[in-house]
């Protein structure tokens, strides 16, 4: 199988990611364990991590809430991104992306290339994992380049 990895050679490859600040697309079939091997090396690391299911987002979502201040309006963003309070370091992941919405897809590429959506910015401490499905599979779309140099191909 030319092209693909194992959990173990994964589960390495995201240390190596992780620690460059490259942010990661795991491409592999459904039930595989993309999730399972996020998780295992977040708490290796001793990095929190927030498991975000791409396809069950909408584009607003990303970016919160408005509320007024002084007379313009401010986003509070949502609580599943990390903020004051949260720990320093941790990994977002963004899971089944290439399925969510394009306009949720385009949301979530803003986050992992600029490490921000409109006023909000993510903690340095914090990283971007992000897991899809393969293009044969219905409804699934490539990421664009934002992920190609962190793209292990496995199936764990």
């Amino acid at each position: 199988m030319d092209g693909f990895m194992t959990p173990s050679q994964i589960f390495s490859a995201l240390h190596t990611l992780l620690s460059a600040h490259q942010p990661v697309f795991l491409w592999g079939a459904p039930g595989v364990g993309k999730s399972q091997v996020v998780a295992k090396v977040a708490a290796d690391r001793g990095m929190a991590l927030r498991d975000i299911r791409a396809v069950l987002l909408d584009p607003v979502d990303l970016r919160g809430l408005p509320r007024l201040e002084n007379g313009r309006a401010e986003w509070c963003p949502p609580a599943f991104l990390p903020g004051p309070g949260d720990p320093e370091q941790g990994i977002i992941f963004l899971d089944e992306l290439n399925a969510a919405p394009p306009l949720v897809q385009a949301a979530c590429y803003q986050l992992v290339l600029d490490r921000r959506i409109g006023e909000y910015r993510l903690p340095d401490g914090w990283r971007i994992i992000a897991a899809g499905e393969p293009r044969k599979d219905q409804g699934c779309r490539y990421p664009p380049d934002a992920f190609r140099a962190g793209e292990p191909h496995g199936a764990p």
